[in-house]
């Protein structure tokens, strides 16, 4: 979600100026009126200009890791905050990350509990992260929570891993398909064309088209490219939008292979986000808005603010996630078990696992059948150009023979 830097005027009279993420400047202004704020500045961070990138760098979830590993080793080492983020300081290479902490050092100083101070750097310390330590400073077991969030980013790690290890070959292969077909359509063919220019026969059919179309591509091959890059930024700029997002969210889960890949990552996700952040002692309403905010599918997101609106309700979140469609009806009744046996976290962890073992077997038995596809397609078209302009060479053997 992007990210949006407010002023705002308080009831009490003072001023509030801070770093918050939101879907759009116009549901962080909704937000902000009806709790009672007046807004004197709101804009969205890097929106125009160089200078507004300085400082945007975001923390690789790796070293996102690390950090808390090695917070978490300091906390049970018995060293107070201060001192601990001074150590942290030193051992970071991130300069913005490094800033970040300087001024979350400076927050506790002044009397600012943790969690509080990194809630002010949201690019940085997201809202699941900042209320999980906010829960476990108020229980006293910060140190748990740091622990259950570090097994959290270890397993999300692990799923983001698994995927990109199986998309890399087939991206591969198509990136070097793509190159030997524009090397064959811009200067193999063009050459054979001015071979087969001095030809006093007819040229067969097949080769004739071929010749057309690679001559079409070289005459406007850049408006082409100019057209294509145009295309892309209006999608990009329409994809922002609410309704857009929507739109296009709504397609990819209807896709026949990869729309069951999506949702299952998504499923996965969501169940692991919410048992880490009911496991932290937060409330069932509060949880769900943030792993509403946390999913980056609109469809899906929408959908689960309406599931918080049914709980508010009083419905069951079983029966609230049933009417959204988004959850098959076997996890449905896993969520309803455990809400019944009060292990509603232990039953959302196995929901997880289940959906993460079943995605890694969908992705590899994709990937085991889009590779030789993707081999078959390349040498189909590839020997298909080099037969067709051979074509005239081979009647020129058979007419002289």
């Amino acid at each position: 979600m992007p990210l949006f830097y407010y002023k705002a005027g308080r009831e009490d009279g003072s001023i509030l100026t801070k770093e918050v993420q939101a879907e759009s400047e116009e549901v962080l202004r909704r937000e902000l009126e009806e709790s009672g704020h007046y807004i004197l500045q709101l804009k969205k961070k890097g929106a125009f200009g160089l200078s507004s990138l300085k400082g945007f760098k975001k923390q690789k979830t790796e070293d996102f890791l690390i950090f808390n590993q090695e917070l978490l080793v300091l906390i049970r080492a018995g060293l107070p905050i201060v001192q601990s983020l001074d150590i942290l300081m030193e051992r970071t290479p991130n300069e913005t990350f490094k800033n970040a902490l300087t001024d979350v050092k400076g927050g506790v100083r002044a009397g600012k509990a943790l969690s509080d101070a990194m809630a002010d750097h949201p690019r940085f310390f997201s809202e699941l992260y900042c209320n999980s330590l906010r829960a476990g400073e108020r229980t006293g077991n910060l140190s748990e929570v740091l622990e259950r969030y570090i097994v959290y980013l270890k397993r999300m790690l692990n799923v983001k891993r698994d995927l990109i290890s199986a998309a890399t070959y087939p991206i591969i292969l198509i990136g070097a398909t793509t190159a030997l077909l524009i090397v064959l359509l811009t200067y193999v063919v063009p050459s054979f064309s001015q071979i087969y220019s001095d030809f006093k026969s007819d040229l067969p059919l097949p080769t004739v088209i071929l010749m057309h179309i690679t001559g079409i591509i070289r005459r406007y091959i850049g408006m082409v490219a100019i057209g294509l890059v145009a295309a892309v930024f209006a999608f990009r700029a329409w994809y922002k939008t609410d309704g857009g997002r929507k739109i296009v969210d709504g397609y990819l889960l209807k896709f026949p292979v990869l729309g069951k890949l999506i949702s299952g990552y998504i499923t996965s996700n969501m169940t692991r986000t919410l048992s880490t952040i009911l496991s932290g002692g937060i409330p069932m309403l509060q949880a769900l808005e943030m792993v509403a905010r946390s999913v980056t599918n609109r469809e899906v997101s929408l959908k689960l603010r309406y599931a918080q609106e049914r709980v508010r309700e009083g419905s069951s979140l079983a029966n609230a996630l049933d009417e959204t469609k988004i959850l098959p009806a076997m996890t449905i009744r896993m969520i309803e078990v455990g809400e019944a046996t009060g292990a509603l976290e232990h039953m959302l962890d196995d929901i997880s696992n289940f959906y993460e073992e079943e995605m890694n077997i969908r992705v590899k038995r994709a990937t085991n059948l889009i590779e030789p596809i993707i081999m078959l397609s390349m040498g189909l078209v590839v020997g298909s150009i080099i037969i067709i302009m051979y074509l005239p060479i081979f009647e020129l053997a058979g007419a002289v023979k």
